[in-house]
């Protein structure tokens, strides 16, 4: 602004000169015209120096203006009443931003706290006045700036910040963060001698200097506003304690819970485990007393020996089952399943999954819908168990679903991604009951049944039928040691509107200790097959895999 004020008074002088000189044609034609330019440029000289004094008059008048008149014991008791009994760090600044745009004229001020760490400043900026960064920034403890305002105790001025050596060379993001701070002063706060915090204060109205007197006022600021900066810090620092230990609180009562359930869950295991363990051995001790009778009668009839060794056969089946269940899920607990791998299909393992639900499927008119099989490439498994996983997914379904519903089984290979091997999602959904989705997570902890254990009734494919709770978690500890993954999706449990669940299932075509490149054959995409087909009631519930 100065300069463009000289020139345009250099200018504005000159054409004055100018206009004199074509005014009195006689002074003109009396001078020559190297005469008449020396005489223009010297009035043009004279009229700038007159110009640069009437200026810095100027100057000096609005700095007159800016000068505010304060007695620093009045001021230092203004702030500390206006600071009393704040608690909150950016209500601290905006008084100190208040005080220092009202006696200073300055429109831009706040504080950086210091939070010291290993080896480093954490920076913390409170906004007071005007615009300032809102990101914190980490300094390192030689910080040039850190270390002067340290040992001088002093203000610094931005003017020597920039130009004196002995604030040495600083890391770029560093230099960058403060120049965008565009401050003109930076006052220490000390908190037991050590440097807590810095008051960062822009430049002033009409970009005037800072003075002595300003800056023993940032000075006087600084030191009265330590105390109740402190203060506010321990209680900004509380608040997070305290929504940390609420949040904790929460974590704990969520585990407590969950250990509650889990607890209940284990007393019903024991009555579950005993009815289910205990109704085929009834079985089987009530049909061999059966044929014990008819035997020492003389009355052995071969249909009903055949009747009743078929009833035998079935409760051992079932108890074989849930013995095996158990089994299954101690070694999962132990990490000791023994999987042995295989190059198979999903179709493939998708039929012998349904295939034990045939008869269940018809007797409840269940409709099941499977497509996507036909066009998924070769998958290396532990056939067996990758059934066994599925056929509990499948049973539950059924379970959960009322006579007449529907269960869609659907598959697709699953985008690429980077550092991922090629992955199958299989989608197991029903028009069942539904899932809470609070029991999203529990249904896949052993033992664990949706429902009172009182309320318990034995089936494997009767509605709302249940088991020893071991179907799910079985499930998932194969899913997970294919390096897969299984979850449930639902809207919510309503058994009137009935509106079902969705479960995923994620497998790599290969598990995560063979090379994924091996799959890579030309056999790697089958061809179409069959169109999908919706099965019904009455009909084979096979023909339909797609």
């Amino acid at each position: 602004m100065r300069i463009v004020a000289y020139i345009l008074g250099i200018i504005f002088l000159t054409i004055l000169i100018v206009g004199v000189i074509a005014i009195a044609p006689m002074i003109r034609a009396s001078l020559s015209p190297s005469l008449l330019g020396l005489v223009m440029v010297g009035l043009a000289l004279v009229v700038a120096v007159i110009f640069h004094s009437i200026l810095l008059l100027i100057e000096q008048a609005l700095a007159s203006g800016d000068k505010t008149s304060y007695d620093p014991l009045k001021v230092a008791q203004d702030f500390s009443n206006r600071i009393a009994g704040i608690s909150e760090l950016p209500e601290l600044a905006a008084v100190t931003g208040a005080m220092l745009e009202n006696l200073l004229k300055v429109q831009r001020s706040g504080w950086l706290l210091l939070t010291p760490q290993d080896t480093k400043f954490q920076v913390s900026p409170v906004a007071g006045r005007g615009q300032f960064p809102i990101e914190a920034a980490e300094f390192s403890r030689n910080n040039p700036l850190l270390r002067q305002l340290d040992l001088q105790r002093q203000p610094i001025l931005q003017p020597d910040f920039r130009s004196d050596p002995k604030y040495g060379p600083m890391p770029p993001e560093e230099l960058a963060w403060l120049n965008a701070l565009q401050a003109e002063a930076y006052v220490p706060v000390f908190d037991a001698g050590l440097l807590a915090a810095v008051l960062v204060v822009g430049e002033r109205n009409y970009s005037a200097p800072f003075r002595p007197a300003d800056i023993e006022l940032l000075q006087l600021l600084a030191s009265h506003s330590a105390a109740a900066l402190k203060a506010a810090r321990v209680i900004a620092d509380l608040k997070k304690l305290n929504a940390s230990m609420i949040s904790l609180n929460e974590s704990l009562q969520n585990a407590n819970e969950t250990m509650y359930n889990m607890n209940s869950v284990r007393s019903d295991f024991l009555a579950i485990a005993s009815h289910e363990l205990r109704t085929p051995i009834t079985q089987m001790l009530g049909f061999a007393d059966l044929l014990g009778s008819m035997a020492r009668d003389d009355h052995i009839d071969r249909i009903m020996v055949a009747e009743i060794t078929d009833s035998i056969a079935r409760a051992c089946g079932r108890l074989n089952e849930v013995v095996g269940q158990m089994l299954d899920m101690a070694q999962i607990d132990v990490e000791a399943m023994d999987l042995k791998f295989e190059d198979t299909t999903l179709d493939e393992v998708m039929r012998l999954s349904v295939e034990p639900y045939a008869s269940a499927l018809k007797e409840r008119r269940l409709a099941l819908r499977i497509t996507g099989l036909k066009m998924l490439p070769p998958l290396r498994v532990d056939k067996h168990r990758l059934v066994q996983a599925f056929s509990q997914l499948l049973s539950n379904a059924i379970k959960y679903t009322p006579d007449g519903g529907r269960l869609e089984v659907s598959a697709r290979l699953l985008p690429p991604q980077p550092d991922q091997p090629p992955q199958l999602e299989i989608v197991f959904a029903d028009t069942g009951i539904g899932i809470d989705p609070k029991h999203s997570q529990l249904i896949f902890q052993k033992f664990y049944r949706v429902g009172s254990a009182a309320a318990h009734s034995t089936g494997a494919t009767k509605f709302m039928g249940a088991g020893p709770g071991l179907g799910l978690p079985i499930a998932r500890g194969v899913i997970e040691g294919h390096g897969g993954r299984v979850w449930v999706e639902s809207p919510g449990h309503d058994p009137a509107k009935m509106p079902g669940s969705r479960f995923y299932v994620i497998l790599p075509l290969t598990p995560p200790a063979f090379d994924p490149k091996a799959l890579t054959g030309s056999d790697a995409m089958r061809k179409p097959g069959k169109k999908e087909v919706t099965i019904v009631p009455g009909k084979s519930p096979f023909i339909g895999i797609e």
